[in-house]
């Protein structure tokens, strides 16, 4: 294990760990380790067998599919303070998606078959953790229904107001990614997205700086979202 105090404690706060007492987060630890991956880096492909699931300690974990046709499709960006790879490892057999850094990331890989075994030998911790997971599964559904229920419009506004920064002094967000990988992250086209936002600083509604976006008028684009 080669976590510092500090990275131990953020990994304690996430969903999965925050149920475990402190002997139980302690035997997970041993089984832990940090990887550092570069821009673009391949931590697990489609279709390799699953030994561990993550938690993202910094940068952005790109989780994508690759269709038949080639075309890319992002399924998710994960964020720090965020796992992912979690389901597959209750279910075994091999990861669904590709997992790349979209830039320098560092991710804390945990031994999946120890944990397992750790949930499998415990019932106490097993209704624990089915309580957080529970907690988790609603939050994903109420994101697919944004994804279908929603318009490319809505879609974007969404995303805008979901990147503002908790007690920011200027309503603004920062891209991080690349507007494709946004675009394909919504379910909507890139030229979709420009329109968008195109549309949205017509109104006056926003300011577009390279990667930096002002929100001009939040609660109206609360009120279109």
């Amino acid at each position: 294990m080669n976590l510092n105090p500090a990275d131990a404690q953020f990994l304690k706060e996430g969903y999965l760990m925050a149920p475990l007492s402190d002997t139980e987060f302690a035997d997970v630890l041993a089984h832990a380790n940090v990887r550092t991956l570069t821009q673009g880096e391949c931590l697990f492909n489609q279709g390799d067998p699953v030994t561990h699931f993550f938690f993202v300690l910094s940068g952005v974990i790109n989780l994508c599919r690759v269709a038949p046709s080639g075309e890319e499709k992002v399924m998710d960006l994960v964020r720090p303070g965020f796992f992912f790879a979690e389901a597959a490892m209750f279910m075994g057999g091999r990861y669904p998606v590709n997992a790349r850094g979209l830039e320098a990331t560092r991710v804390v890989a945990l031994d999946s078959k120890h944990f397992v075994g750790l949930v499998r030998g415990n019932g106490d911790l097993c209704l624990r953790l089915l309580s957080k997971m529970s907690r988790r599964m609603h939050e994903m559904i109420n994101e697919i229904d944004n994804l279908t229920l929603h318009s490319g419009a809505q879609r974007v506004i969404g995303y805008l107001l979901e990147q503002l920064p908790e007690g920011a002094a200027s309503p603004s967000v920062k891209l991080s990614v690349p507007k494709h990988v946004i675009a394909s992250r919504l379910g909507i086209q890139p030229e979709t997205l420009s329109r968008v936002l195109a549309k949205l600083r017509g109104k006056q509604l926003i300011d577009v700086h390279d990667d930096m976006i002002v929100l001009n008028d939040v609660d109206a684009l609360r009120r279109l979202s």
